[in-house]
């Protein structure tokens, strides 16, 4: 196992505290007050984070797609995943025996819940039960027979695949990656006349499954460890088990209560206020994984005054704190945008399901008409729904077109702000009362750092409680990404039809097709998760049994068919059953 450990920057004992960003994130705890939010930083909140969102080549912000791939190197940055996501990962090992290429990608620096879709290149594919690992277990024509896929998944007791074992002399039982998840694949060559149509990439398969990640996220509302995307229960798990951090976990429960609100959005389909889904690497520094997590459900940062790191998820909170003139050794308070290139739109690049779990623009909220308008596109990856994106648009907006910005030195008043009379809880809104100009503001704060011992500099700006208030009748036109079917005359699968339903399982039935044809069937939970979950079925089937649905859940499932030439039908109409 240790030379996994060692290609992926991951260590049995120190998984963590061997990594870059632990320990860039270390440094900053020797202060009294200060150290998780970047060097003498105790406070940031949106307006802050969003400038290291903006569109960049580096690697720093890597896109969903440039994760979709398989690479072989000799150290590989470790990977946490969040929530559910699309990614592929590092080849862990790879060789040619038995005329088939082996290969183990790794999708994960530790256990998760498991694979949701498998994807090969491109194409949704479903896997038999077949045993023999020599045998291919891929049921989609025309790569059936040349492959295989079995997934691991982490879990404690993980032994060394059998048929990486049998092909390889140098393989032993140390090789059974523990604690890690990924896959172990062996690709078969096909004729010469078939091997574009199974290898179209002239290779083999990139393999990048949907997967549900990281499974132990501990949820103080009922003390249990879990799989979630609830975003104050991942930037909790971030915070203690990447950073090494302690946090308040009385705070957590009331955050991922706020985080758990559902709310429908423009085509009605409810979702929770704040999630979390995506990839977090070693190869990023502590700022971009602060700013990934947080600007994506319009988080408060702040390190409180006994020591953890507190945070806020966005909503409205009415101010407890009241600042005037007197609190300030000085201020400067300034009327209009923020900044002169301010943006007339902003249209967030987010994580698209529908669009392959690639980056894809939002719909723009508009701040303000214009001829040739300026639009700011800062990329929020782990976002993986249209509403969410949209919300923080209008957000985002909001704060740089603030009618005030105040900037300002404050003394021991800036502990108060921290939560030093209030629990530990910091006040991310404060009043500014101001009665010779006649001002009484809501600020909110952007920046607060620690310049020495009783002294912070203080940045904020104006906010309003309509800022935060987001329905969805305010949601934009989202944008659609479908594939060009042209005139196929493919048709749809007539009889389909829910057979039998209960118990967390369910069977559907449809009329036979022709051979030419396969299937493909996604259904999804009408509550809380509004992702699809899709099967392709081998040909001449005609019933499909799953077993991964939540018992007394509503769902709805829809069949298409599919050509080999990649031709496909509509969608049907949707059925709808009881789990």
């Amino acid at each position: 196992m240790a030379f996994v450990g060692g290609a992926l920057g991951v260590g049995a004992s120190t998984a963590l505290a061997a990594t870059a960003a632990y320990a860039s994130g270390a440094a900053f705890a020797g202060t009294l007050v200060g150290g998780f939010v970047v060097r003498t930083v105790v406070a940031i909140g949106l307006s802050a984070l969003a400038a290291k969102l903006a569109p960049s080549p580096a690697a720093a912000n890597a896109s969903p797609i440039e994760r979709m791939v398989n690479f072989a190197q000799p150290v590989s940055y470790a990977e946490w995943v969040y929530g559910r996501t699309r990614k592929g990962g590092p080849i862990g090992f790879t060789g040619f025996a038995n005329d088939k290429r082996w290969y183990v990608p790794i999708l994960a620096a530790h256990p998760i819940k498991g694979v949701v879709q498998h994807r090969l290149d491109e194409r949704i594919v479903s896997l038999t039960d077949a045993v023999d690992t020599n045998a291919s277990n891929i049921s989609e024509n025309p790569i059936a027979g040349y492959g295989r896929v079995d997934v691991f998944t982490g879990d404690p007791g993980q032994a060394v695949h059998a048929g990486l074992d049998a092909a390889f002399a140098e393989i032993t039982s140390e090789f059974d990656f523990e604690g890690l998840a990924g896959a172990v694949i062996w690709a078969a060559r096909p004729p010469n006349e078939s091997y574009t149509q199974v290898f179209p990439g002239g290779r083999q398969w990139q393999y990048s499954p949907v997967l549900d990640g990281k499974k132990d996220l501990y949820d103080p509302r009922d003390g249990q460890y879990k799989f979630s995307s609830n975003a104050a229960l991942v930037f909790a798990d971030w915070c203690v088990n990447v950073m090494g951090r302690e946090v308040d976990w009385d705070e957590i429960a009331d955050e991922a209560d706020a985080c758990d609100l559902v709310e429908p959005d423009a085509a009605g389909i409810p979702r929770k206020r704040w999630e979390l889904n995506g990839t977090l690497s070693d190869e990023q520094d502590y700022e971009t994984h602060r700013a990934q997590l947080a600007t994506a459900c319009d988080a408060f940062v702040y390190d409180r005054t006994d020591g953890k790191v507190g945070f806020t998820v966005g909503r409205w909170l009415e101010p407890e704190l009241t600042l005037g003139p007197d609190d300030f050794l000085s201020f400067e308070l300034t009327e209009g945008q923020y900044g002169a290139d301010a943006p007339d739109e902003v249209a967030a690049l987010y994580t698209e399901p529908d669009n392959g779990w690639r980056e894809t623009p939002s719909g723009a909220w508009v701040a303000r008409i214009a001829a040739k308008p300026v639009t700011d596109q800062p990329q929020i990856f782990m976002v993986t729904n249209h509403f969410q994106a949209a919300r923080l648009n209008k957000r985002l907006a909001r704060s740089k077109h603030a009618q005030y910005q105040l900037r300002g030195t404050i003394g021991m008043k800036g502990y108060e702000i921290l939560g030093g009379r209030s629990g530990g809880r910091a006040h991310r809104f404060v009043r500014f009362v101001h009665p010779e100009l006649g001002l009484d503001l809501y600020l909110e704060v952007g920046e607060m750092a620690r310049e020495s011992l009783g002294l912070f500099s203080l940045s904020a700006n104006t906010v309003q409680p309509d800022d935060f208030a987001f329905t969805a009748a305010e949601e934009p036109a989202r944008p659609t990404y479908e594939a060009v079917e042209g005139q196929t005359g493919v048709p749809v699968p007539s009889g389909f039809h829910v057979a039998t339903a209960g118990n967390g399982a369910a069977t559907f039935e449809w009329d036979a097709q022709s051979p030419a044809y396969l299937q493909d069937i996604r259904y999804r939970r009408l509550s809380f998760l509004p992702l699809w979950t899709q099967s392709a079925v081998g040909s001449e089937q005609t019933t499909l049994n799953v077993s991964d649905l939540v018992s007394g859940e509503d769902y709805e499932v829809q069949i298409r068919n599919r050509s080999n030439g990649l031709g496909v039908s509509d969608w049907s109409a949707s059925e709808t059953f009881t789990a």
